[in-house]
């Protein structure tokens, strides 16, 4: 079975968390071989790294939050479908101090080990065009950082989904119709490649 990892960087249980859990539907649908988990960060504690090199040292951060499940999860998938409002045109504080945490995830794993890792984006805001593309943008540019494999969305959905709610929450994003066709298809993505990538081919077309 392919494992893969939904999370909502949101710290509310909204419109991002309702995203992301329709692309882990759908990838769910596109193969028996598929199992998903979900995580919402706004149930778990991240603190920001603090550059003291601790990790660097021993393999170990000093920091005592929920950071060892969230990676523990995150090491256990082979894809990872990672969702963000926008703030400022960037993911949320908690999308930036999950990624830069993981230093030392990479001195205790080398590289090699995320090359069969896939990461896709998705992105949540008020207005239709609020920042998803840059925040989006951002997403992949850290899941490079870690070494892993990226997948963008079909046409007009480039480097991900967009979804816009209208400033109407969880409403306003089940009511926007391409936006949860882009949920949707990067789900469906997300199952095809990581199915592949394990050699594995019961994947509905």
């Amino acid at each position: 079975m392919a494992r893969i990892l939904g999370i909502s960087a949101s710290p509310r249980h909204q419109a991002t968390e309702f995203a992301v859990k329709l692309a882990l539907e759908a990838a769910e649908q596109t193969s028996g071989a598929i199992t998903t988990d979900f995580v919402s960060f706004k149930d778990y504690k991240i603190l920001p790294c603090v550059h003291c090199d601790a990790c660097m040292r021993r393999d170990a951060c000093v920091l005592e939050d929920d950071m060892p499940v969230l990676l523990e999860k995150f090491l256990a998938a082979d894809g990872v479908i990672f969702g963000s409002p926008v703030y400022s045109f960037n993911p949320t504080p908690e999308s930036i101090m999950f990624f830069n945490r993981m230093r030392v995830w990479r001195n205790r794993f080398p590289a090699e080990n995320m090359n069969r890792k896939v990461g896709a984006a998705l992105s949540v805001a008020g207005t239709r065009n609020g920042g998803q593309e840059m925040t989006t943008s951002a997403i992949i540019s850290m899941f490079l950082a870690r070494g892993m494999v990226v997948i963008g969305g079909s046409a007009g959905f480039y480097t991900g989904p967009k979804i816009w709610t209208g400033n109407r929450d969880r409403q306003g994003a089940q009511e926007d119709e391409p936006g949860c066709a882009g949920a949707v298809d990067i789900g469906r993505r997300m199952a095809h490649t990581v199915l592949r990538l394990r050699g594995d081919c019961d994947v509905q077309r």
